[in-house]
């Protein structure tokens, strides 16, 4: 009895790229890993049309690692760590010419609810003012959803600059929105 993609490991699926079955192996961990990829992307580019640049680029390179690396214990974090260094460069392309203001950069939540828009832009901004080894370790943990562990082997830092950068970005957040929290409860 053949097993569905779905019951196969991110590590078993991530071998099967090796085989005759590397479409359908590649499109199973493409749904699974392009949400928390692309969410990435944003958080740290902050455009939607440079992330979904990064974000292919990221898959592209992914799905052509296959070639190279037979076993990946932690596809998950393998996917994030290509992505991170693909937001790294552009940022620092980006950097190297002269950028206009994007408004999306500051708004990149615009077709949800307004009252959770208007709190996912205030989050965004506290987040744009943090420093960005504090804002990659809180993204990297509230937003992608990766263990400390992770996050330290992934930043190649000690575990425990991992769990301190999150705690004080997440301090640095709450100290940023507090004003803006109290204006609404005001209300």
């Amino acid at each position: 009895m053949r097993r569905h993609l779905t019951e196969y490991s991110d590590t078993e699926l991530y071998a099967m790229l090796r085989t005759e079955q590397r479409e359908a192996a590649f499109s199973e961990l493409y749904s699974r890993l392009s949400p928390n990829v692309f969410s990435y992307c944003m958080r740290v580019l902050g455009s939607r049309d440079r992330a979904y640049d990064v974000f292919q680029e990221t898959f592209m390179r992914f799905y052509q690692s296959a070639e190279r690396i037979e076993f990946l214990e932690n596809v998950r974090a393998y996917a994030l760590t290509i992505c991170r260094n693909l937001c790294l460069n552009e940022k620092k392309r980006a950097q190297t010419q002269m950028v206009e203001f994007d408004d999306s950069m500051y708004n990149p939540g615009v077709s949800r609810e307004a009252d959770r828009s208007e709190m996912m832009k205030l989050i965004t901004m506290a987040m744009e003012l943090l420093p960005h080894d504090m804002r990659e370790a809180f993204v990297l943990r509230e937003y992608d959803g990766l263990s400390y562990n992770e996050i330290s082997e992934m930043l190649n830092i000690k575990l425990d600059t991992a769990k301190v950068r999150v705690f004080r970005a997440r301090q640095k957040i709450k100290e940023i929105l507090e004003p803006y929290l109290n204006e609404l409860s005001k209300d």
